[in-house]
Order: C-alpha cells, then sequence, then structure tokens
C-alpha cells in the first residue's frame, strides 16, 4: 500500500522540506502547516519569516497572534521570534478612528517587541512612527537588524501616547545595520530627531544604502556632522537642503554608485535659484556613479566638459521623472510644472561626456512638438535602451492630417508617425518607449491625453516598426502599455475594477462607520463580515497580505 504523501513530506530533512515549501503560495503554505504536527513544526518558521500588513483586520489578527503570550497559546510557541523581515504599509489611515488607530498601535507594540531576530523592518505607514513603537523595536531587535525604513511622525499625530522623553539618552548600537531609510516628518520633536541622528553617525561607516526625507528640508550639514566617514556607501538618496558647501564636505572617492538628489529640495532656503549651486563637481566626487537622479539643472555639473576623467554613468533620472506602470503613485508631479524641453535639451548635451555610454534616459517636461520633437532628440538617445519622457500635458501636433487630399503632403506632418523614421530608425538599442501621464493623473483622469486613442496607438505601432527591429514595450500613457509579441502589440493593462476590489473598507476598523467626502459609507459591515468568513476559514496560521514576491526569504 502507498504511502500518503503527508507521510512522505514528514520523514523528509527540514532543510529539504523548507526549500520544496518556498515555491508554496502563502495560502498552500498556511494549509500544508494544518496536515500534522511534523510539517507544522517543520514549516512554521517559514510563514511567519516575511510578513506584510497591508489592511485593518488580517493585520490586526496578525498583530496580535505575534503579541501573544506564547505560554498560553501555540504550544509555548513564540511566534513573533520566527519573523525575519516586517513590513507595515497600511493605506488610508486617515479615515481610521483614533481609538483604533491606538489600540492598533498598542498590539503592533507588543509584536514588535518580541520580533527578537528580525532582520529587516519598514514602517512605510503614518501615525506609527512614535518613540513608543521605536523603542520597541530598538530593544527586540537592535542586535539582529539589518535594514530599517521608518517614518517618524510630528508628535500630534501619536495615537499611542508615547512619552518623547522616553528617547533621551535612548543610543542602541545596531551592529549588524547596513541599510537605512529615513522619513522625518515636520516639526518632530528634538529627542526624535537626536536619536536618529545618533543612529546616522554610529553606522555611518557600515551604511551600503542610505535614504533620507526631511519635511522641515534642514540642510546634509545639520544631520551629518561628518560626510567623509561614508566609507562603504553604495547608494545615497537625499531629499533634503543641498547647499553649495555640501559637495565641497563630501571626501574624494566616495564609492556611492546611485545616487538621487530630489529636485524640490535641492534648495536650502535663502538660495534665491539653483544656479548657486556648482556648475562643475570635481571628478574626485563622487566619481563612481552609474545611476544619476537629480535636478535636470545638475546633471551638467556631474558631466563638465572641463573634467580630468569622467564618471560612468549610465543611468539618468531628471527631475524625479519614471515610468508607475499602474498610474497610481502620481505625488512626485503635483509640485510645480515640466520644465520646457529647450532647458531639459540643453542639460542633455552634456549625456556625450559620460563614460558610461547612457544606457537609461527618463526626463520630465512640459511637453513637446511632435513635429520637431524627434529629431531634436535623436542625438541623445543613439545609445538608450530605455527611454521614458513624462509630460504634463498633452504634446502638439500629434494626430495625423484629417483632410485625406494633404495627408500624403509632407509638409502636413504625420504627427506621432514620424517618430518611426526620425528617431527610431537611429536608435538601434532601444527596446522600450515609454510615455507618461501622470502629471496629468495626479489632477484629473478625465483629461489623460493618450488614454482612449486605440486607433491611433495602432496606427503609429505599425508605423514604427517599420524602422526598428528592437522596440519591444511601449507606453502612450500610464494606463497601459503596449508588448511586442509574436504575433503583433498585444496591450497591457492595469485592471481597475480588481484594484478598487481589493482595497476595501475594512481597513478603517471593525464596526467602524466612515465618512468619506461627506458621504456615510454603509457598506463596511458586508465586507467585513464576508472578510472575517474567508480568513476563519482558512486556519488560525493564515497570513494574510503577505508579500508573495519575498515568501520566507530574508531580505536585507
Amino acid at each position: 500500500m502507498s504511502q500518503p504523501a503527508s507521510d512522505t513530506l514528514s520523514t523528509l530533512p527540514t532543510e529539504l522540506l523548507n526549500i520544496i515549501a518556498r515555491n508554496f503560495a502563502k495560502a498552500d503554505l498556511a494549509s500544508l502547516l494544518l496536515v500534522n504536527k511534523s510539517i507544522n513544526d517543520a514549516l512554521t518558521p517559514l510563514l511567519y519569516a516575511s510578513i506584510t500588513i497591508r489592511s485593518y483586520i488580517s493585520g490586526q489578527k496578525c498583530i496580535d497572534v505575534l503579541a501573544a503570550d506564547p505560554t498560553e497559546h501555540f504550544a509555548d510557541r513564540d511566534m513573533a521570534v520566527y519573523v525575519r523581515s516586517f513590513t507595515v504599509d497600511l493605506k488610508k489611515l486617515k479615515y481610521w478612528r483614533k481609538g483604533v488607530r491606538a489600540a492598533f498601535a498598542c498590539s503592533l507594540e507588543g509584536a514588535i517587541s518580541r520580533m527578537t531576530g528580525l532582520q529587516s523592518f519598514a514602517l512605510q505607514s503614518m501615525f506609527f512612527g512614535t518613540p513608543k513603537i521605536c523603542i520597541a523595536l530598538m530593544r527586540g531587535a537592535s542586535r539582529t537588524l539589518r535594514s530599517l525604513s521608518f517614518t517618524a511622525e510630528t508628535e500630534r499625530q501619536w495615537p499611542d501616547e508615547s512619552d518623547v522623553r522616553a528617547l533621551d539618552g535612548f543610543q542602541p548600537e545596531l551592529p549588524e545595520l547596513t541599510t537605512l531609510s529615513l522619513k522625518l516628518a515636520n516639526f518632530i520633536p528634538l529627542q526624535f530627531y537626536t536619536f536618529f541622528q545618533h543612529v546616522l553617525t554610529s553606522r555611518s561607516a557600515q551604511l551600503h544604502i542610505l535614504s533620507i526625507y526631511d519635511s522641515h528640508n534642514r540642510s546634509v550639514g545639520d544631520l551629518f556632522p561628518n560626510t567623509g566617514a561614508w566609507s562603504a556607501l553604495e547608494e545615497l538618496d537625499l531629499s533634503m537642503a543641498i547647499t553649495p558647501t555640501f559637495f565641497d564636505d563630501c571626501p574624494p572617492g566616495l564609492n556611492v554608485c546611485k545616487l538621487t538628489l530630489r529636485p524640490s529640495f535641492c534648495l536650502k532656503e535663502g538660495t534665491s535659484t539653483i544656479s548657486e549651486l556648482p556648475s562643475s563637481i570635481p571628478a574626485h566626487i563622487f566619481p563612481n556613479i552609474q545611476y544619476l537622479a537629480c535636478p535636470y539643472q545638475l546633471l551638467p555639473a556631474f558631466l563638465p566638459v572641463s573634467a580630468s576623467s569622467r564618471r560612468p554613468i549610465r543611468t539618468v533620472r531628471l527631475n524625479q521623472a519614471y515610468y508607475d506602470p499602474h498610474g497610481q503613485s502620481v505625488d512626485s508631479f503635483t509640485d510645480g510644472g515640466g520644465p520646457p524641453w529647450s532647458s531639459v535639451r540643453g542639460a542633455l548635451n552634456s549625456l556625450s561626456r559620460s563614460a558610461g555610454p547612457v544606457v537609461d534616459l527618463a526626463f520630465y517636461i512640459e511637453c513637446f512638438d511632435a513635429e520637431t520633437f524627434p529629431g531634436e532628440l535623436v542625438e541623445y538617445v543613439r545609445t538608450v535602451e530605455r527611454l521614458v519622457i513624462v509630460l504634463q500635458r498633452e504634446p502638439l501636433n500629434i494626430y495625423l492630417v484629417d483632410n485625406a487630399d494633404t495627408r500624403n503632403n509632407s509638409s502636413q506632418g504625420l504627427g506621432l508617425c514620424d517618430f518611426g523614421e526620425k528617431l527610431f530608425a537611429h536608435t538601434p538599442r532601444l527596446r522600450a518607449f515609454l510615455l507618461s501621464d501622470a502629471p496629468t493623473r495626479a489632477i484629473d483622469d478625465e483629461f489623460a491625453f493618450f488614454t482612449f486613442l486605440w486607433d491611433e496607438h495602432k496606427t503609429w505601432l505599425e508605423e514604427w516598426e517599420k524602422h526598428t527591429g528592437v522596440l519591444e514595450e511601449v507606453a502612450f500613457t500610464t494606463e497601459h502599455s503596449w508588448k511586442k509579441m509574436d504575433d503583433g502589440w498585444v496591450k497591457r493593462g492595469y485592471d481597475w475594477a480588481e484594484s478598487n476590489d481589493t482595497e476595501d473598507d475594512s481597513e478603517y476598523g471593525e464596526d467602524d462607520e466612515v465618512v468619506k467626502d461627506g458621504d456615510w459609507d454603509v457598506d463596511d459591515d458586508e465586507e467585513d463580515n464576508d472578510e472575517d468568513e474567508d480568513e476563519e476559514s482558512e486556519g488560525l496560521h493564515q497570513i494574510d497580505d503577505v508579500d508573495e514576491n519575498d515568501e520566507g526569504k530574508v531580505s536585507g
């Protein structure tokens, strides 16, 4: 008689069983734990190894399990000690009642304090970046933490009645920390600021990745008394005031290969124009940059004419330009408008001075004229493999001529069809050409200019592929993109209906009445009950909202 599969699995060595189980979806892994005690004992650490909290109900249940006294539950097993990567990424928190936020914060504090083996922690949600949460994290995991991402909130947002004085003199050691990302709210208490300053200075020589977003727009020198200690730093992302002396204070030979300087933060208050920043940054300052994101005005400073040696820059992002395939992260484009193409074009003249060559280019502009733009752009993108252009408003002259009698008259122009002959025929490496309408969507989706031009999209693509054999991906909007397949161009869109279904109002808290835009939401209870029933049926060890791309892995 054949042996049951569950018995066969039970006989496998724990290491081999873990290798097999890593390929399971979280729901399947949770079900597998219910087969027998042997498998449960072996795989429970894997189930809890990586957790991401994205919604209230499942998140509250999860942290309640992690905060529970092991002597009263789970056969004396402390589930929190299995957690290696923990992320809180809750949305819609402004609709939560204060009491609900306070209860959640209390449970979160208890859970985090028990995670003694935690290696990666990311708090990406507002409200919960409090001294209590911070202290609980440091007391539980300061010896093991390798990666920390923390959003520090201003005192009036704290739901847990934290006392900031508890941070006075609190200076934990973080011997394993190599990745640090801080988002500091405006007007955080001095003790909070001093605490993070200690973390930064005590670990500066060991940090490989550092990202700072300071809403108060302090200068780098205020937070880092000595930038010369960044000896191991490889990635630096600063959303802080960059003063003219910043580059002078940087020591020579820093091994940073990825540098991001946010445009809205490059001017310290009192500095009138960005032109007061250096026009040429000496080659020994950040000499090894391969990825550069900065205001377009700073690009020539990193690639100056008179440089004794050239930086090997291969990726360039100007004015925070990026392509978001879901079209939801549009905050970067809500402040100020895109610069004129003529200004950005002047900065792009410096690309030829990279030791690169540049293969990935993205920039944000107000708009372009389809009749002249491809001819003006082509000289800068001959080596580029991926090109992203973020547009503040609809380009000029993008359409085919409507009059059939004049359509063949070259003087009339062919709109975007001309891109094939004038641009793509001269870019032998260009595989991805992505136009983003994110700034328009940040204001009103109704005015997204390329979204509904299906016939025009197909016409443009058919014309372009006559001039290039390498173009594989094209987008005219963040709503969808086009992918070149064996049978032609296939549209790949984002399922907004499905996205809206997954973001149910259960995040606001059970039995809470929610007011949104002046309307009472009355459908919470039904949705919450459905979610409760689904989760109960999947067993005690089911953890929803875990990042399935990181199952069982330890990041950091």
